[in-house]
């Protein structure tokens, strides 16, 4: 998944069309890259993780605008490059400590979707 990637806007109705399978995602704010999570399969799909997120972000007024994703077969290893390709592994940026959902992503700070597979 390219940093240019189309991203979908992070709403109930989007989120119903994401893959319902393994992958891995990304959040933004506004053109900003929040967090990059994965799911393993099964029962823990993207789908259901962002559905997770959307939850959160609801409750706790997060701003995320839009997300993106990829299928792939492993969404570890694509989580961790997505991460330091994102600059999201950098220590300096991290949303607020309210910001703990139940789903793994790590996070971006940023005050302020993609289909490719």
């Amino acid at each position: 998944m390219p940093v240019t990637a189309p991203q979908w806007r992070f709403t109930a109705a989007m989120i119903q069309d994401a893959p319902d399978c393994r992958g891995v995602y990304v959040l933004w704010r506004d053109g900003e890259p929040l967090g990059v999570g994965h799911a393993l399969g099964a029962y823990d799909t993207i789908r259901a993780r962002l559905l997770g997120h959307f939850s959160h972000a609801c409750e706790n007024d997060l701003g995320v605008t839009h997300y993106s994703w990829q299928i792939c077969s492993d969404p570890l290893k694509r989580e961790a490059e997505l991460t330091a390709q994102l600059g999201l592994d950098r220590p300096s940026r991290a949303l607020p400590a309210n910001s703990n959902t139940n789903t793994t992503c790590r996070h971006a700070e940023s005050e302020s979707s993609s289909s490719t597979t």
